[in-house]
């Protein structure tokens, strides 16, 4: 099994960059990876520094939905996790909806108390009403204090495609230790893809 690790960071400019060895060359498929989260997060955190309420939402994201495909919806989540402005209007429904009573949430929650910063949340399984999304979130940080998130939703079947993952003849996503989305059976060679953010731990393990 070969590995290679990836680590991303919040720095105090307006991006990202990888905290280990560079992505080798002969893995395509961890350095789309890596430019995606990079990419994706350095712009949530522009959105995040621009916003300076629900009122302004969609405008300050409007660059982070113009180069991101899949995006499904999105939102303003106040200081107590409440939703306060949504992406999309066709999901108006969720103004107002208290995230706090989402059990796969509080460890976030507790997170962004702890050390403010980037959240990846595990792919989601998908229902009849939702397809299956990666959530991204980033802190709305004022004068040192947390006044909220920027989130962002991605169908997860798009994130697969960017990266080449599609293509794998097995991969498996694992978030914090659990696996979330499997895919074949991977067998002893296959390569790994450690993602790290203050707030989240991503395994990716594939075979092409």
């Amino acid at each position: 099994m070969r590995k290679v690790v990836i680590g991303l960071l919040f720095l105090v400019c307006l991006s990202f960059r990888v905290e280990a060895a560079v992505v080798p060359s002969d893995d395509p498929v961890g350095q789309k990876v890596d430019v995606y989260f990079s990419d994706t997060f350095a712009k949530l955190k522009l959105a995040a520094d621009a916003v300076s309420g629900p009122a302004d939402f969609r405008k300050a994201m409007r660059p982070v939905i113009t180069g991101v495909p899949g995006i499904f919806g999105g939102s303003y989540i106040d200081e107590n996790w409440v939703i306060r402005e949504v992406l999309f209007p066709s999901h108006f429904l969720a103004r107002g909806f208290d995230l706090k009573g989402v059990g796969e949430l509080h460890y976030f929650q507790d997170k962004l108390k702890e050390e403010p910063g980037a959240q990846l949340s595990e792919p989601a399984h998908g229902s009849i009403a939702q397809p299956r999304l990666i959530a991204m979130r980033y802190p709305i940080q004022k004068d040192g204090k947390v006044q909220g998130l920027v989130s962002m939703m991605v169908r997860t079947t798009f994130f697969l495609k960017a990266v080449g993952l599609d293509k794998a003849k097995a991969y498996e996503i694992i978030c914090l230790g659990k696996s979330a989305e499997t895919h074949g059976t991977l067998g002893d060679d296959y390569k790994e893809i450690r993602l790290s953010l203050p707030s989240t731990e991503w395994v990716i393990r594939y075979r092409m």
